[in-house]
């Protein structure tokens, strides 16, 4: 049978639904910036947190704190989770809030700092919003749900979300012209990480660049393609271990230097990204000081003797991690 929106969706009943999920703790702060204010912030290289382990494949706060940290001395302004990045699907939902938590709290109001939902239903993602707010974080980005029952019922969800929560909304996924344009109407949606081919980056930010702040992931020439379209903020993957790159990169945008930014991220950023596996970012956390190597299985962690080509890579690009300590 083929329900309405209105007739499936009840927001009351949703948060009400959120509030019977386990509690959390508390904190109080400072409450979120307002969505224009955000949307404002919103400009310059964003550390995507990797969540990271220890030996015994617990979450690692202490590792997360070092990525955090080395961040922060080079003054990357954003840091954000997501839900690839930040392995959600090796986490309890327990531990994403452990990690969201630790993110906020070590960033302390030094930069900008963005929750994320994951593939999930609309009462956690409700519930994780609020957490969200709860612990300090200045926005949440919203996961696309994988399976849904069509735009209404999108709209709805986030519909859902916005009126559980004050934080401003980041799109994540791939969404059609005509569903943008409906959730638009909510006011709380004001930035968009671009999740598909580069074409459909560009319609976005040509298309919807006055109202959202897009954001691009991945490779640094990426931005580089999104930048004279009005782009102002991307994924910068040496934030967390050599932010001085990241940092170069950002000062020759800033100075309208594109041929610097373009050697920068042709020498550092894009053999990185061109052969891009996890278990060579997270061996490269270990390499630099910041985490452990170490993934959750079924995935695998680099041996001592991958490590040696770990060394191999950034010692071609003139890169030492004592530079760093």
């Amino acid at each position: 049978m083929e329900l309405s929106r209105r007739s499936f969706l009840d927001l009351s009943a949703l948060a009400a639904a959120a509030r019977a999920l386990p509690a959390h703790a508390q904190t109080p702060h400072k409450g979120p910036p307002s969505p224009a204010e955000f949307k404002r912030r919103l400009v310059g290289p964003i550390l995507s947190l990797p969540t990271v382990f220890d030996r015994s494949f617990a979450v690692d706060p202490r590792g997360l704190r070092g990525i955090l940290t080395r961040g922060l001395r080079y003054r990357v302004p954003i840091f954000g989770l997501t839900a690839g990045n930040s392995l959600y699907q090796s986490l309890a939902y327990d531990e994403i809030k452990q990690v969201t938590k630790v993110m906020v709290e070590t960033v302390e109001g030094r930069g900008l700092t963005i929750a994320a939902t994951g593939d999930w239903w609309t009462g956690r993602a409700v519930d994780y919003c609020r957490y969200a707010e709860a612990v300090g974080a200045h926005a949440v980005q919203v996961l696309m749900p994988s399976r849904h029952g069509g735009d209404e019922m999108l709209v709805a969800h986030f519909e859902a979300i916005a009126k559980a929560t004050r934080l401003p909304l980041v799109l994540h996924g791939r969404y059609s012209e005509p569903l943008l344009r409906k959730l638009l109407s909510i006011d709380s949606i004001v930035a968009m990480k671009e999740d598909a081919e580069l074409t459909y980056y560009i319609d976005r930010q040509i298309e919807f660049g006055d109202r959202l702040s897009i954001f691009s992931g991945g490779a640094e020439n990426r931005f580089l393609v999104g930048f004279p379209y009005g782009a102002k903020a991307f994924f910068s993957t040496y934030t967390g271990f050599a932010p001085d790159i990241s940092m170069r990169f950002w000062k020759a945008i800033q100075d309208n230097d594109l041929k610097k930014a373009t050697e920068v991220t042709t020498k550092y950023d894009y053999p990185f990204i061109k052969d891009f596996t996890h278990e060579f970012w997270h061996a490269t956390l270990e390499y630099f000081g910041v985490a452990e190597r170490y993934l959750r299985p079924p995935q695998r962690s680099y041996t001592d003797a991958e490590m040696k080509r770990v060394k191999e890579f950034f010692d071609k690009q003139g890169l030492d991690p004592k530079t760093y300590a």
